[in-house]
């Protein structure tokens, strides 16, 4: 990714350079003039951060209330879970620590759990297939009542395989005749767009499965029932499900992982339904609320081609407390906040309407657009400005913003003093 931004840069700096002298020398100041700016003392940060759409209360609120809980009851507080999904590229296990660790201190969880746990990943029905990776950490308050269980879910090495296919181009053979910035552009398609089409062919089963594996695992185990390591496989039918149901769920994804996390939800909401040994889960599920927090959001670019779900147009009547359908609903809420840097290349807002036309009613949709500034804009003298489209895509991990919208929300009182300040907030109602 960062061969590919970079060669981006370099390719419009080339291509000026074609054209009329004296604006490439433009170019040339203005770039120059950018240096010079990075060495002079620190100017007022000015990226813009624009949210429009339903209020949301962050984590920090449930572990409030959960240690509230502990300490008047004396029990258990239920647990803060997170899932994490990336998106496309080559991942290894461990690629979420700054964003979980820059999570953590933001919710003031000043301890962690010395080891974490590993599970590959296996379907009980190919128990000989692994699907992915997933890595638990704990993050916890000095006296353990705020408990943040982490998990990380590495699924990119379901294509690793069929993406070697492609190695041979990289090769001497083939890479040393391309001109520098042709090889990395090559190098970057070759390692990141092979997953959305593997995605849409024979892979997304299984990548859903390593979602739905891992879901299984967030619901069915407290940290200390959960192996530290191993082969395993959740399976759905033995496992109580509902035993953990206070816990809160939240997933945080990356580019492709926003359109594979919520085709999995939507896949296990109907699942649900349709089974008649998981009707005490649908019942119970009928009134949960998820959130998904999606950095660099993709579900529009990658809805192309695709047919809609079955049941569509019909959130009021399923969502609503009055509604005709209500019924038929499967889960309590899905609320969607969808991040988004205009600069950035592959990330998109989503119009209030794609959740009418294209995500299953069922499941009860809301939506949050979050459109900022990740990477600085940078005048270029006398031509306009720049921003780095790599850093505008990733680098969402120590962005103050972006972590204090995911801990603790907007519009309410738990919103961050940052947040507040720095954010422009536009609330839609129903």
């Amino acid at each position: 990714m960062r061969g590919f931004f970079g060669a981006l840069a370099v390719v419009g700096v080339g291509v000026c350079c074609l054209g009329v002298l004296s604006g490439c020398t433009g170019v040339a100041r203005g770039v120059a003039q950018a240096v010079m700016e990075k060495h002079e003392a620190p100017r007022e940060d000015t990226r813009e951060c624009y949210v429009r759409g339903r209020r949301f209360e962050g984590l920090a609120p449930f572990l409030d209330r959960a240690e509230d809980l502990a300490l008047e009851s004396g029990t258990r507080a239920p647990d803060l879970k997170v899932l994490m999904v990336h998106g496309m590229g080559s991942h290894l296990p461990g690629y979420s620590a700054r964003l979980a660790e820059n999570l953590a201190r933001s919710l003031q969880l000043d301890r962690v759990q010395e080891r974490y746990k590993e599970l590959e990943l296996h379907r009980p029905e190919h128990q000989d297939e692994p699907v992915g990776t997933l890595r638990v950490s704990r993050y916890l308050s000095g006296d353990g009542h705020r408990n943040l269980l982490f998990y990380e879910l590495t699924w990119s090495s379901i294509v690793a395989e069929e993406k070697r296919n492609l190695e041979f181009d990289s090769s001497e053979e083939y890479a040393h005749r391309r001109a520098s910035v042709n090889r990395a552009l090559k190098e970057f398609v070759n390692t990141t767009f092979p997953d959305v089409l593997m995605y849409s062919g024979l892979s997304g089963e299984r990548i859903q499965s390593a979602v739905a594996q891992s879901v299984c695992w967030m619901m069915a185990r407290d940290w200390q029932d959960l192996p530290f390591s191993g082969s395993e496989f959740c399976d759905v039918y033995k496992e109580n499900l509902l035993e953990h149901l206070e816990d809160k769920y939240v997933f945080i994804t990356h580019s492709l992982g926003s359109r594979i996390t919520v085709d999995a939800l939507q896949h296990l909401a109907a699942l649900a339904h349709l089974d008649s040994a998981m009707q005490s889960e649908q019942k119970a599920l009928r009134n949960k609320k998820f959130t998904v927090f999606m950095l660099s959001n993709q579900l529009p670019l990658l809805q192309l081609g695709r047919p809609a779900p079955e049941i569509t147009g019909q959130i009021d009547e399923m969502c609503r407390p009055d509604g005709s359908r209500r019924s038929e609903r499967q889960f309590g809420e899905l609320r969607l906040v969808a991040f988004s840097d205009p600069n950035d290349l592959f990330s998109y807002a989503l119009p209030s309407w794609f959740l009418d036309q294209y995500i299953d009613s069922r499941i009860c949709p809301t939506l949050t657009n979050v459109v900022l500034n990740i990477a600085p804009v940078t005048p270029l003298w006398g031509l306009g400005s720049l921003a780095n489209p790599r850093a505008a895509h990733v680098s969402y991990d120590d962005d103050s913003r972006t972590l204090g919208l995911i801990a603790h929300g907007i519009g309410g009182s738990h919103t961050h003093p940052e947040v507040e300040e720095r954010c422009v907030w536009v609330e839609t109602i129903p």
